[in-house]
């Protein structure tokens, strides 16, 4: 193991919040607020996808982890990790957590939202997610909750926010206001960038 993790102070609980982040907004913080604040985990790493498995059109990378750094530089349990934007290829879920599980001896749980839980198996290596990885399930309206595909929920939580990204994106693209949907700062960075204007 690295020395990185006696840096950080031995063992923690880490929460690994994957997604494309374009751009990163005040629900996915709230998210990661509630899981610190309850003790539920020690820290929450933000992982921007790099090459989506979906073929997403995203942002930059360079420019949804600077956002996300912007979001979140109050916090010293949330991190933004690029592990996956260095890569040219496509961004899997149980390479990342494999890569991470190596690299560090945390104990590293995957959040996901009840949006996936229907569909999860078609996630590349399903199995090995299956398997090896604790899962952080975010309750979301109209979707059940019933967990057909036998994985590992540690922690459930019920989250009152219906902020997306996609909602944010065509709020821009129409010249409307995101003030409070995203941070103040993340809020700046898409102005001076010009992010999302023209999609």
């Amino acid at each position: 193991k690295r020395d990185s993790d006696k840096q950080v102070g031995g063992k923690m609980k880490v929460a690994l919040f994957g997604g494309s982040f374009n751009p990163v907004h005040n629900g996915h913080l709230q998210i990661a607020d509630e899981l610190t604040d309850k003790k539920v985990v020690d820290e929450v790493w933000f992982i921007p996808c790099g090459n989506h498995p979906f073929d997403k059109e995203l942002a930059k990378g360079k420019d949804r982890i600077k956002m996300i750094s912007l979001a979140i530089d109050k916090s010293p349990s949330l991190k933004a990790v690029g592990v996956e934007l260095d890569s040219e290829k496509k961004s899997y879920t149980a390479k990342t957590i494999s890569f991470f599980k190596k690299e560090f001896s945390h104990e590293f749980y995957f959040i996901i939202g009840a949006d996936n839980l229907t569909n999860l198996n078609k996630w590349h290596n399903f199995d090995y997610l299956k398997n090896n990885v604790e899962f952080i399930l975010i309750k979301r309206n109209g979707f059940d909750l019933t967990n057909n595909l036998k994985i590992k929920i540690t922690y459930t939580l019920e989250i009152d926010n219906k902020i997306s990204s996609t909602t944010i994106r065509n709020a821009l693209k129409n010249g409307g206001s995101i003030k409070n949907l995203v941070s103040e700062k993340v809020e700046e960075y898409i102005n001076r960038e010009g992010l999302y204007h023209e999609i």
